[in-house]
Order: structure tokens, then C-alpha cells, then sequence
């Protein structure tokens, strides 16, 4: 038996990208058979019309909305909800996973916005936070650069986001980068914005245990521990992809 986590997932209520509502995020994994979803919106873009001319204590409450809705919906209904995010390299679009970074931990770095991706890795890490490079050779209008994953500065490489042959994230290059680097840890996730989204929608991926989780820290604890297998296309498999249920 295997216990399922959503890795990577967006609420409209924070993420403007996003289709569906924390609730109905929370729901739907539920009824999906999932263990837990780790909420990872957009993080705060102070270029953006979204946060300007709010308080850093404003901006930190609007965009852990997301996760505190989602988190009472899924202490109601019986789904284990975890707080991470999605954080920005600006101006040129590579995205970086976020675990095991908390609220008060925000609310003290307002300077964390405007921090290198080198900066920004260090702090992250040096006080336990744990991070995964999101979909490395995306291909969108948003990235601004060729693709330059920053291996030495993460945990881990996502090496499948979406359906595995979602035609703009490369994921087979995702794969032979962390094949290459093999002190990198895999991570899997569906990057859900709408539940009944084609490539990316409910069920697609993310990671799955045998064992139920505590906490982020025990996702962390867990991945460390070599004890994750990754969800890709709705199976769960080993880490080379190879399908165990």
C-alpha cells in the first residue's frame, strides 16, 4: 500500500494562474485516493499589480491564504495539508520549490523577494528548508533564458511535472540531468492548476510513501531517506521510472 502526496499545486486564491479553489483542490485529492497535498503557490512578485502597495505583513497573509483555507478544509474532511512554495528566479523565470519554510520564517525575510537564486538558496537551506528545481527545461513564454539548471544550489531536480510527455516541460531531460547527478533527489508532481486539466490535472503525479507523513519535515526526512517513489501518469513507480503499482 502506498500513501499518495501532491508535490506541487496552485489555488486560485493565491496563484492567478490557477483554476480551482483550495476547497475544491482539497476535495478532489480526497476523493482521488490521496494521503496529502503540499500547496505551492506562485511566491509574492513584487513587480506584480497583485502585491503592490501592501504591507510585507500583508503580502505574506494574502499568500498564505491558500494554504490556510485548503489546510481547514483538509482537517475537516480527514487530507493531510502541507504549507510549501513556488519561488521565482526574476527576472528569468526558473521556478524553485520550497519546502519546510513556515509563515514566521517569512514575515522576518521581507528582504527574501529581492534576494539572488544564489542568495536565495543559501538561506533557504541553511536554515533546514529543502529545495527542488521545478520543471528545469520548461519551455514558455515567461522563461526568459536558455535552460541553466542550478544543480549545485538545490536538493533536487523535478524530474517529471505534468503527464510525462507534456510537450513543454522536457521532462526526458529532466530524467538524463538527474541520471547525470545522482546526489540530486527525484521529485514528481502534477504542477495541478485546474482539477480536469488534460496534462496536468488531478491524479497525474507527485510522490507516493509507504508509510503515512508526519509533517514537511517528515516529506523531507522521507526523500532523504530514499524512501520516495514518484507518481507519474496516475502510477507509482521506482525512481527510474520503472512502474511498482
Amino acid at each position: 500500500m502506498f500513501y499518495k502526496y501532491e508535490t506541487h499545486l496552485h489555488t486560485a486564491e493565491v496563484s492567478k494562474c490557477a483554476k480551482s479553489t483550495a476547497v475544491e483542490m482539497v476535495r478532489g485529492h480526497y476523493e482521488a485516493g490521496y494521503a496529502g497535498i503540499i500547496v505551492t503557490d506562485h511566491f509574492i512578485n513584487p513587480d506584480s499589480e497583485q502585491w503592490k502597495g501592501l504591507s510585507w505583513e500583508e503580502q505574506v497573509s494574502n499568500f498564505t491564504r491558500g494554504y490556510e483555507i485548503a489546510k481547514a478544509e483538509g482537517d475537516r474532511i480527514g487530507l493531510d495539508v502541507f504549507f510549501g512554495f513556488e519561488y521565482s528566479n526574476r527576472p528569468l523565470g526558473e521556478d524553485y520549490l520550497t519546502y519546510n519554510i513556515g509563515k514566521q520564517f517569512l514575515l522576518d525575510h521581507p528582504e527574501i523577494v529581492n534576494l539572488s537564486i544564489e542568495e536565495y538558496c543559501k538561506l533557504i537551506r541553511g536554515v533546514g528548508g529543502f529545495i527542488s528545481q521545478a520543471h528545469p527545461y520548461r519551455e514558455a513564454w515567461y522563461i526568459k533564458s536558455p535552460a541553466s539548471p542550478k544543480i549545485h544550489l538545490v536538493d533536487a531536480i523535478e524530474v517529471n511535472n505534468g503527464s510525462s510527455d507534456d510537450p513543454d516541460n522536457f521532462n526526458y531531460k529532466a530524467w538524463e540531468l538527474a541520471r547525470a547527478n545522482p546526489q540530486l533527489i527525484r521529485t514528481s508532481g502534477t504542477d495541478i492548476h485546474q482539477l480536469d486539466h488534460e496534462l496536468s490535472g488531478l491524479g497525474v503525479s507527485g510522490m507516493a510513501f509507504k508509510y503515512k507523513l508526519r509533517d514537511i519535515r517528515h516529506f523531507i526526512e522521507a526523500l532523504r531517506a530514499g524512501d520516495g517513489y514518484l507518481i507519474i501518469d496516475g502510477k507509482v513507480t521506482d525512481r527510474e521510472g520503472n512502474i511498482v503499482e
